[in-house]
């Protein structure tokens, strides 16, 4: 496809790192699957080591890299590519994951509606038949984790709905309403960042069920149990927690969050997945006093209305802990 203007109405973003594997699929898919003509892509190439960044237009002539010699992560990645693009629309889609057909006219469509801040698509894994992610629920310890998860694709809404937070791995936004509220938080590196800019964001974030992507879940945030997730989930969800939660929905936070870690370091005991855990509450609870200062009373009860129950949070970690 070819962009049809200088300024094109749709920007795609992939964030790479070390993806030779999966970022030449990702691009074909888009390649073959996005509807508008006025489109551009951007692959921010976040210090690979394994060339995956030198042949993108070989993949989607509409592609080109911005490459990095440091793993900035994805939150900086994601903000220097929005930064690089021209697009009305910016889509930020993961490199280990191949859009369906379609995928962006639904969240285009959704864009149109002033009220509506974030759209999204259905997260599937590789196979199109069962869901990852239909939108983002946020958990008291403000952990978020897939709408639906685990659940057979024919449990999707049928019509667009509106849901507490988006997915990164298949997200639109409107660039100027992206770079004015500053795009995701880069304190957070990875992992976090969906919830706290959808607690951020003036407006409605809905989940457009006729767009969808199949990602291989695992390849760009690596192993469930690795360390550096533990590390960054710990952290993340502490941050996220004081930024957005009035104090006595805080003070339940914090213990929810530490019988989420306890819960997953039982179900998966190892040194060094407790070295993280331990560095990350470390971290985020030094990080509290300076996050306090980041949102308004308001802004936070509004935040604390957007947490599902207690019980719904512990039915789908079972679940996503048995999958």
């Amino acid at each position: 496809m070819t962009a049809s203007a200088a300024e094109p109405e749709l920007s795609v973003v992939l964030v790479n790192h070390d993806g030779a594997d999966c970022l030449p699929r990702a691009l074909e898919a888009l390649a073959a699957h996005t509807e508008t003509d006025s489109v551009e892509c951007i692959v921010v190439d976040s210090g690979s080591s394994d060339g995956s960044w030198l042949d993108v237009s070989a993949h989607w002539a509409e592609a080109r890299p911005l490459r990095f010699e440091e793993n900035i992560g994805f939150c900086a990645g994601c903000n220097r590519g929005a930064e690089e693009s021209a697009g009305r629309l910016v889509a930020f889609v993961n490199y280990d994951g191949e859009v369906e057909a379609g995928w962006d006219a639904p969240l285009r469509e959704l864009l149109a509606d002033p009220t509506i801040a974030l759209a999204t698509g259905l997260v599937l894994d590789p196979d199109g038949r069962t869901i990852q992610a239909a939108g983002l629920d946020i958990a008291p310890s403000m952990a978020a984790y897939g709408r639906q998860d685990r659940l057979p694709r024919s449990a999707a809404p049928r019509e667009p709905v509106e849901v507490p937070a988006a997915s990164g791995t298949l997200m639109m936004v409107r660039r100027g309403d992206f770079l004015a509220l500053g795009g995701f938080s880069e304190s957070l590196f990875m992992y976090g960042e969906e919830a706290d800019y959808s607690l951020r964001a003036a407006g409605r974030v809905v989940l457009a069920p006729g767009s969808a992507i199949r990602h291989e879940y695992g390849h760009a945030a690596g192993p469930r149990g690795s360390p550096l997730r533990r590390y960054l989930s710990s952290r993340n969800r502490l941050v996220n927690a004081a930024r957005h939660l009035p104090a006595p929905t805080l003070a339940k936070s914090l213990l929810s969050s530490a019988a989420f870690d306890l819960a997953t370091l039982v179900q998966s005991p190892s040194g060094p997945a407790l070295r993280a855990a331990l560095r990350g509450w470390r971290d985020g609870l030094a990080a509290l006093p300076r996050e306090r200062s980041a949102r308004s009373g308001l802004e936070r009860r509004e935040a604390a209305r957007r947490l599902v129950g207690f019980r719904e949070a512990l039915v789908q970690h079972r679940r996503i802990a048995r999958a």
